[in-house]
């Protein structure tokens, strides 16, 4: 199994990645029923996200899908996604196995609750195994929304070290043990990125 790809996050002109939800949940390709397929053993759910903030407002961008076998996906917010090909490949897309990629998408959403993103990743902190914890990034900054207006960032990365030197990885290196009971408890832990850090 791989890490599993994160979404991204754009904020005053730094990508980060979302390590960690709390509060309600945000849009995705579920959200408008799109019915995908793995795109990679990278990117098991087949789709990665992009959010923006603009003006103190958070705001879906655009995505990457793939979709299952000739199901074009729906218009959004008056969007039409573009067909990968090998004609139009921005950015190798169609080798990562996505098949449609949504731009300038911009719609505002409505998500209530806080965001812990990552920057600069930290290679002895990698897992092989669903998404990557706060704690393996150098930089890790948390926002907070209401209703989708940005109300508060904080850099929790002091945080982040300390919890890592203290207790290693919150989602944990390995199962703690070989039963299925444990190995389920972890894989459900590692793929999931709602956490209390």
């Amino acid at each position: 199994m791989t890490q599993q790809a994160s979404d991204l996050f754009y904020y005053e002109g730094n990508q980060l990645m979302i390590v960690g939800i709390t509060g309600s949940e945000l849009d995705t390709a579920e959200t408008f029923e799109i019915k995908t397929r793995s795109a990679s053993t990278g990117c098991w759910r087949g789709y990665i996200m992009r959010y923006e903030i603009k003006d103190n407002k958070l705001f879906m961008e655009g995505f990457w899908v793939r979709t299952a076998d000739g199901i074009k996906p729906p218009i959004i917010n008056n969007t039409a996604p573009l067909k990968i090909t090998k004609e139009y490949n921005p950015g190798g897309l169609r080798g990562l196995g996505f098949r449609y990629y949504y731009k300038d998408v911009y719609l505002k959403l409505p998500f209530t609750g806080s965001l812990l993103l990552g920057n600069k990743p930290i290679l002895e902190e990698y897992v092989h195994m669903g998404y990557p914890s706060p704690t393996s990034f150098q930089t890790v900054l948390k926002f907070d929304f209401e209703e989708g207006n940005l109300i508060k960032v904080e850099d929790v990365s002091d945080k982040a070290e300390e919890a890592r030197n203290k207790d290693g990885d919150p989602k944990g290196y390995y199962p703690e043990s070989d039963s299925a009971e444990d190995i389920k408890k972890w894989i459900d832990k590692r793929f999931s990125l709602k956490t209390d850090f």
